[in-house]
């Protein structure tokens, strides 16, 4: 008998979603056959049977499970079979994890109620959305708890009653995407000495090459384009703005190669999978990442391999609102590139004319331990040639 059980899968999540069987229970599948589909904060993987067997689910779709846990046996077909494990899932209905039932339970939320979201897999956070949602004519919302009021007599103490505000809402608890948000930020505040350099890079003559750059290679070439190519191209000189440093540190590990993670939040969890070899692509090569990146972005599909390996991060903050952004610098790498909307803006011209030109604001945070203002300024400067003077043919 051989154990299916649960790889570490991220240094990010404790516990991961068993988020569909892909054999039934009871069923012989071949040694690599895909069995079960996991999903972690970020992405969904498939688990795979290392050997020939009888699969034996020993986990429901929708548990979470734990880096380790053995979630299915696989039986010699001549042994007989042990009892399944139920599934949660009534018939054609969804599947709803355990923390959902228990907010379900807490809130006062009807399975009828979830049932009508049409979703495969109920979340918390979805009970906790459908609890905020109004449902009665008097405005209160369905399942959430009481406004309680205190009960001390107000002519004692001179305070004024409390009126319901957006304080009372229901509490919301945070999806599994933004909880590894929030892991990786507090262990780069607690850890990382972080520092900031900005500079405005005018960014009007790369943006004028794009088009004719995006009908060449048939994808989309925008500001993420090429400033994932701007920055490949800056990694032979400023290798330790992609280096690695030690647990210890004490000992940078520059990297050979320009790996660069690239946020992509559609506004229901952030991610940033990877352009690697971003020194050595072509601007189609990357084109064609971002645009496979984006797409698999939408469908919620990610590997885990699509995001693993950055050594430095461009952050994306194209709110044409947004006038500076400071990114945090994620465990493992010593800098992250942050770069705004382009807008116009008025200068001089040689001859001291009016002129306008597009220009964007882009900031370098930057591991204080390992990289100096000094190197950071360079970093930057090399950014802004690249950009001033574009390749008129496409890099090889």
């Amino acid at each position: 008998m051989a154990e299916i059980a649960v790889p570490k899968l991220n240094t990010n999540d404790d516990s991961y979603l068993l988020l569909a069987w892909l054999a039934p229970d009871g069923q012989a599948v071949a040694a690599g056959a895909p069995v079960a589909e996991v999903e972690t904060s970020k992405a969904v993987e498939e688990l795979t049977a290392a050997t020939g067997g009888v699969l034996r689910h020993r986990a429901a779709t929708g548990a979470e499970i734990a880096p380790g846990q053995v979630i299915a046996l696989l039986d010699d077909p001549a042994v007989p079979a042990a009892a399944p494990v139920s599934h949660p899932a009534g018939a054609g209905g969804p599947t709803i994890t355990a923390p959902a039932r228990a907010r379900m339970a807490e809130l006062g939320i009807t399975e009828e109620r979830v049932v009508a979201l049409g979703r495969p897999i109920i979340r918390r956070a979805d009970i906790d959305t459908l609890a905020a949602t109004p449902s009665t004519s008097d405005g209160r919302h369905l399942g959430a708890p009481a406004v309680v009021t205190s009960t001390m007599d107000e002519r004692s103490t001179g305070a004024t009653p409390a009126t319901p505000s957006a304080a009372d809402a229901p509490s919301v608890g945070l999806s599994r995407n933004q909880r590894a948000v929030a892991r990786t930020v507090a262990r780069s505040a607690a850890t990382i000495p972080a520092a900031y350099t900005a500079t405005t890079i005018d960014v009007g003559v790369a943006l004028d090459q794009a088009p004719r750059l995006a009908r060449a290679v048939r994808r989309p070439v925008g500001l993420a384009e090429l400033f994932v190519a701007a920055i490949g191209s800056v990694h032979a000189g400023q290798p330790m703005c992609f280096a690695r440093l030690d647990d210890d540190g004490t000992t940078v590990h520059p990297s050979g190669a320009a790996h660069v993670g690239v946020t992509v939040d559609l506004g229901e969890g952030l991610y940033v999978p990877v352009v690697r070899g971003a020194d050595t692509a072509t601007i189609a090569e990357i084109a064609r990442t971002l645009t496979r990146h984006r797409v698999t972005a939408a469908g919620g599909t990610f590997r885990q391999s699509d995001l693993d390996g950055a050594n430095i991060t461009l952050t994306l903050h194209l709110d044409a609102h947004v006038s500076l952004a400071i990114p945090i610098v994620y465990p493992g790498q010593t800098c992250a590139v942050a770069v705004t909307a382009p807008r116009p803006e008025l200068y001089l011209d040689d001859d001291g004319r009016p002129a306008t030109r597009t220009v964007t604001q882009v900031g370098l945070a930057y591991d204080h331990r390992v990289i100096n203002g000094r190197e950071a300024a360079r970093f930057l400067a090399a950014l802004a040639r690249t950009l001033q003077n574009p390749p008129h043919e496409e890099p090889r």
